[in-house]
């Protein structure tokens, strides 16, 4: 759901996996806290605006999207803005109807948005002065399809990933999308439950380093998804990986994968939630790839509102924060909320060198009765 200026590695991971370990094994030593500040974000309407997805390019370029909604029809449109390192302000985008849920840029006239549009899934290119809608293939059989995450490496490389609903099992399955400079393709990925699949984010620490994450299975009780779904590629195909922490164990139970951030080829998160039978309750999780393990960590001091982690971006190694209805910090060994409150729930974070990383999302206005447009940043993370 969202990208920033990383590091890259040479390296190619080998999705070859241990046995997970519980908490961790990062030694250095925790990063001081960072002071955060709630920016100030423009609305469309006065309905519900949100945010969804966020990326930062630079310091003083970084976009936001997401959906606001309008008395008249349609009711429900894409909602895009992007902070000029002094205010965020709304750009306008050519589609009349849907919603954007991932943001991703590799460059200031190569940022691509995507999400669901009224008759399908939606693409937009930002070429540097404006939005273009950019046409993507509908799957064979397909009813229905929407884009979750964009990871952009070039204007020849980006990837998005979705899920779409078919007549046939599985009902839903994974959605995988290619750029290739001229036009958008349906890439082969596994769907490897009988009934629902489905991919919420994307990230690579390299063209040849690829994660796509998501969920999987059905509950019985309304389509809740009862495993997370980790794919990854390698330069020639996407494969399901298999990382014990995203499914059910006795311990955490119903796993959601909500979002990847690759550092590097040996330092990838992925966050999202579970029910822990420790606390008897649904709290924050993350998994991380250190290059020969997955490590599971979990966040039992967060509110207890069942949010979890929606988020998550990394400065270095020893800077990693994660978002939700909190803002929480990597010390190295567990997770530690920063002493701010954001005031809503963050759906995607970003961070950009040396030190800024934003969250953003929404948060509910009680005097006008909505849901408004939400972001906070820090500039000493």
């Amino acid at each position: 759901m969202k990208s920033t200026s990383r590091t890259r590695a040479a390296l190619r991971v080998l999705p070859v996996l241990l046995a997970l370990q519980v908490a961790v094994l990062l030694p250095a030593a925790p990063a001081g806290a960072a002071t955060w500040a709630v920016v100030a974000t423009p609305n469309a309407s006065n309905e519900l605006n949100a945010f969804e997805g966020v990326d930062a390019l630079t310091t003083t370029d970084a976009w936001a999207v997401g959906r606001a909604e309008h008395p008249g029809q349609p009711s429900v449109r894409p909602l895009t803005a992007r902070w000029n390192g002094s205010a965020w302000s709304i750009v306008t985008t050519p589609a009349t109807g849907g919603r954007l849920n991932g943001v991703d840029g590799s460059a200031p006239d190569n940022v691509w948005a995507v999400g669901a549009g009224t008759t399908g899934p939606l693409a937009e290119r930002w070429n540097g002065s404006s939005w273009s809608i950019v046409p993507t293939p509908a799957p064979p059989g397909a009813l229905s399809a929407s884009l979750s995450g964009v990871k952009t490496f070039s204007g020849t490389n980006a990837w998005a990933v979705g899920s779409y609903g078919t007549s046939a099992a599985p009902n839903t399955r994974t959605l995988i999308q290619r750029w290739n400079g001229t036009s958008w393709s349906i890439v082969p990925s596994p769907s490897p439950d009988p009934i629902r699949n489905l991919l919420t984010d994307v990230d690579g620490a390299s063209a040849n380093d690829v994660w796509a994450i998501g969920n999987a299975g059905d509950d019985g009780y309304g389509g809740g998804t009862v495993a997370g779904l980790v794919l990854h590629w390698d330069g020639s195909a996407w494969t399901q990986v298999n990382v014990p922490g995203a499914v059910s164990d006795g311990t955490f139970n119903l796993p959601v994968l909500q979002d990847v951030f690759a550092r590097s080829a040996n330092d990838v998160w992925i966050v999202g939630r579970a029910f822990s039978w420790i606390d008897f309750r649904v709290v924050p999780i993350a998994l991380h790839w250190n290059g020969q393990t997955w490590q599971r960590s979990v966040m039992s001091t967060a509110p207890n509102d069942g949010a979890g982690f929606h988020g998550v971006a990394a400065l270095s190694a020893t800077q990693v924060y994660a978002v939700g209805s909190v803002v929480a910090r990597w010390t190295g060994t567990t997770w530690a909320a920063e002493s701010f409150a954001p005031g809503g729930s963050l759906s995607d974070a970003a961070a950009i060198g040396p030190s800024t990383v934003w969250g953003a999302g929404s948060r509910y206005d009680t005097g006008l009765g909505r849901f408004r447009t939400l972001a906070v940043r820090t500039t000493n993370g």
